[in-house]
């Protein structure tokens, strides 16, 4: 028997979408079913599909003297008909006539393939769609149940129930609608029903790839996305390139790209920030709008902190009904707890864990540090101890070649700022004061005997009281 299916099978597989080799072995299987029904056996039986959509059914037989067994054996005389060379004891594949099988075998062969065609086609849809899971999808409003609405997908049907409808979102039928397939489920009847959500972060991050080509292309990525729909959503962004600005790049200027997914959400307020690894600068970003002063971590292994914030940034931190601290919660995984300034200074929150640690752990560069030295000057200076400018300017020629060595270039470099940028007075030796008199800038004084007033060895007389005075050298003692 041969079964030429070509122009069913390709109807079926372009009208169902099922496979053509899955509809030829859904056949194979219904030609086994009938042939065991009529025959009683599979044993013998050979379907062989040789040219894509056709196939040929044999039973295989021995060839004997006289067949008296008709499932097994066909006589010589008959097999020569089919094959001339035939010989006993020979095997051969002799075709089956399909009127053979009977009117009830072939009916119900039928009744097989019908049947798990429409299991094919079932499991088949069902297939699609799960693999169309979190994708974005847009349909119209075709009626509404029970709160829940049946959305109409062109090929399917979709349900989005009430609670994945976003508070204060109103829809009328017939009006299109964009939502994520959320779940896709089987009955044990094999019906398939695809639920759909507006309310999940899922649906926030579709909404963003559409509008933000650095957020599509993976430029911009999103670490986090926490929602209360209908109410705020906070979304934590980085990017691997520093050049690029991974909030400005979701904001858009003036706020454009954004707005169009506020827009989509009927309003819902959308934060968007930059995440770090570092949890102070995470968690103080997760409370925008608000602006913390300070973030203390309380305790790292169970991820508790404090956000101290001004009394006037208390309201925006902690948000309508608790809702911007809840997010930033459950955006960082991190227990934030929200103190003003002077609760803060109550609990001593400040001087124990910032005051103490900033004082004592902050690092502090040293005067050599900052000067316009090339790094390798500055690193031979502060491993010979060299960290002041006094200790600088003090050093010998002999010092520095101590310190820099054979390199010229950087010696030239050394006594060249040295020169340029501080003035070296090099002290006279002191000079040695009269008993009458006292130095001044080098010149002697004395004391007029009349007012007390000073007086130099070149004036004749008092500046301040008009004395006239006289100075007699003494003599010198000869050897």
């Amino acid at each position: 028997m041969v079964l030429d299916l070509t122009a069913h099978i390709k109807d079926l597989h372009q009208s169902k979408g099922i496979s053509e080799e899955l509809i030829i072995k859904t056949i194979e299987t219904a030609i086994k079913k009938a042939y065991e029904k009529y025959y009683g056996t599979t044993e013998n039986l050979v379907i062989r599909n040789d040219n894509e959509c056709v196939l040929s059914v044999f039973s295989k037989k021995e060839v004997t003297e006289d067949a008296s067994d008709d499932l097994f054996e066909i006589s010589i005389e008959e097999a020569k008909k089919i094959n001339k060379e035939s010989e006993i004891g020979d095997s051969m594949l002799v075709p089956c006539n399909p009127e053979e099988f009977g009117r009830i075998a072939i009916h119900s062969a039928k009744q097989i393939i019908l049947q798990r065609l429409k299991e094919i086609e079932k499991n088949s849809l069902f297939s699609d769609l799960k693999a169309k899971q979190g994708e974005l999808i847009i349909g119209y409003i075709q009626r509404v149940r029970n709160d829940a609405m049946y959305i109409d997908l062109g090929t399917y049907e979709g349900i989005l129930p009430k609670k994945n409808q976003a508070p204060h979102e109103n829809y009328q039928v017939g009006e299109r609608i964009k939502s994520i397939v959320s779940d896709v489920k089987q009955t044990r009847q094999g019906a398939v029903s695809v639920v759909l959500s507006r309310t999940s972060p899922e649906f926030v991050k579709k909404l963003i790839e559409v509008e933000i080509p650095e957020i599509y292309d993976k430029t911009v990525q999103i670490f986090k996305i926490v929602r209360e729909a209908g109410y705020r959503t906070k979304i934590a962004v980085f990017s691997n390139k520093e050049e690029i600005d991974p909030v400005g790049s979701c904001v858009g200027q003036k706020g454009a790209r954004i707005q169009n997914v506020i827009k989509e959400l009927e309003g819902e307020k959308i934060d968007v920030l930059k995440y770090s690894a570092d949890p102070k600068i995470f968690i103080e970003n997760a409370l925008i709008p608000a602006k913390a002063t300070k973030i203390i971590i309380l305790d790292e292994a169970r991820k508790k902190a404090c956000a101290i914030v001004d009394d006037s940034q208390l309201s925006f931190a902690i948000g309508k009904k608790g809702l911007n601290i809840k997010l930033a919660n459950r955006l960082t995984d991190w227990e934030i707890d929200i103190k003003t300034i002077e609760q803060a200074k109550e609990m001593n929150l400040i001087e124990d864990h910032f005051q103490k640690a900033e004082d004592l752990f902050k690092e502090k560069k040293t005067e050599i540090e900052e000067l316009n030295l090339s790094s390798n000057i500055k690193e031979l200076l502060l491993a010979n101890s060299i960290s002041t400018i006094q200790q600088l300017i003090e050093l010998s020629a002999e010092d520095i070649k101590a310190i820099i060595g054979s390199n010229d270039e950087m010696t030239l470099e050394l006594k060249e700022f040295i020169e340029e940028n501080f003035e070296v007075v090099e002290e006279d030796e002191t000079e040695e004061v009269t008993e009458d008199g006292q130095i001044q800038d080098g010149v002697i004084y004395y004391q007029c005997p009349n007012c007390g007033g000073n007086i130099t060895e070149e004036e004749s007389k008092c500046p301040k009281c008009g004395v006239e005075i006289a100075f007699e050298e003494e003599a010198g003692n000869e050897e």
